[in-house]
């Protein structure tokens, strides 16, 4: 009986064997195939995704690491891309692949020199590799992406209802518009100008340059309002953000402005983590002097989903020392915002905010902008 229960279990077997067979798991290669699908695809959310979860059971592949420096790449995150490809060549510094790979990121991050001596060092070992002919060519000719061009435009306006204590409420409106330039690889500009219309009009005029090195930025800005009434006669400002990890970064924003009799210059230290490609949180300190007042501490704290090509949107709480001409006064406000594509080129956004001035004024406002990219 033994026996014959024994072949009986395994003929049963048997017949269950073909039914597991016909549904494989998720191999390795199965899920590499649908990130470079997703990457193909410019689905850098399903391609991020896919390989993460690959690299959470094997961290220190190099292979991984370098597909998903590519996608990093793709999204325009180059200090994530560098880092991660800079890790993979640390673990595997011999791969040929991902020597290719940092050239092309080095490029891209606008560092020529140090993308040409990978070049040679790829060239060194095997001058017929795939690929480093393409490497070659975008570096022999540097100049192609070199010089002034313009980048973005954006034109926006929003009306506000204001409301005050003593005397009756007022509708102020607000038009702007800025471009964006490329200077060269590493150095980008932009101009603006912003006309606000209360009881008076103020224009205010401001441009600002922005250069990239390493892992992180710098800026210099400025601005100008002829015959100001309410905002700052003029106003310097500089500062940049350094990433500090693959998800953290540490942000500086220092300003000197003139108000008629008055100046005031702030302080504001910020971190930056980033939850994944599309989510970062943002805390900022900000730390007021002058305008008449003794020194004045506020705050914000900053939320953003800007997904690839998808709506996204961010919310802003902050209480904070606010400076017009008639003084300094503490200003707690909330404000969130939809950003909405329409298209490869076009982007919408869409902000309500709601701010009260304390001794001063409350105001409701409303603000829709549109922008303009040019070029991939």
């Amino acid at each position: 009986m033994k026996t014959l229960f024994g072949l009986g279990c395994l003929a049963g077997l048997a017949m269950q064997a073909p039914a597991v067979a016909q549904a494989p798991p998720d191999t390795r290669e199965t899920q590499l195939e649908t990130a470079e699908r997703a990457r193909a695809a410019g689905d850098y959310a399903q391609a991020r995704e896919t390989l993460e979860s690959l690299l959470a059971e094997n961290p220190d592949n190099p292979d991984l690491l370098r597909r998903l420096a590519a996608v990093s790449a793709a999204q325009g995150d180059l200090d994530r891309a560098q880092a991660q490809i800079d890790r993979a060549l640390a673990l595997a510094p011999e791969d040929l692949d991902i020597q290719v790979a940092r050239g092309n990121i080095l490029f891209w991050r606008g560092d020529i020199k140090a993308a040409q001596r990978q070049a040679d060092a790829i060239s060194a070992v095997a001058p017929d590799y795939p690929e480093l002919d393409a490497l070659s060519a975008k570096l022999a000719a540097p100049e192609q992406a070199e010089g002034l061009r313009v980048t973005a435009l954006t034109v926006g306006g929003g009306v506000s209802d204001i409301a005050f204590d003593n005397r009756d409420g007022e509708t102020w409106s607000l038009q702007n518009a800025s471009l964006g330039l490329a200077l060269s690889r590493e150095t980008g500009a932009s101009l603006a100008v912003e006309r606000e219309e209360r009881a008076a009009t103020d224009i205010r005029l401001a441009a600002r340059v922005d250069r990239r090195f390493g892992r992180g930025s710098a800026y210099i800005s400025g601005s100008v309002v002829p015959n100001a009434d309410f905002r700052e006669s003029w106003s310097i400002g500089t500062g940049g953000e350094i990433a500090l990890g693959e998800r953290t970064s540490a942000l500086i924003d220092i300003r000197y402005a003139d108000y008629r009799d008055r100046n005031v210059f702030a302080v504001q230290p910020a971190l930056r983590y980033a939850f994944d490609d599309a989510a970062t949180v943002t805390v900022r300190a900000i730390n007021l002097f002058g305008g008449g007042e003794d020194y004045r501490l506020g705050g914000s704290l900053r939320a953003d989903y800007r997904p690839q090509g998808r709506v996204g949107g961010f919310v802003v709480l902050a209480s904070y020392p606010d400076v017009e001409a008639d003084g300094v006064r503490q200003l707690r406000s909330v404000a969130t915002g939809l950003l909405v594509p329409l298209g490869d080129r076009f982007t919408l956004t869409t902000v309500g905010a709601y701010e009260d001035r304390k001794d001063s004024y409350r105001r409701l406002s409303g603000t829709l902008v549109l922008g303009f990219r040019f070029g991939p």
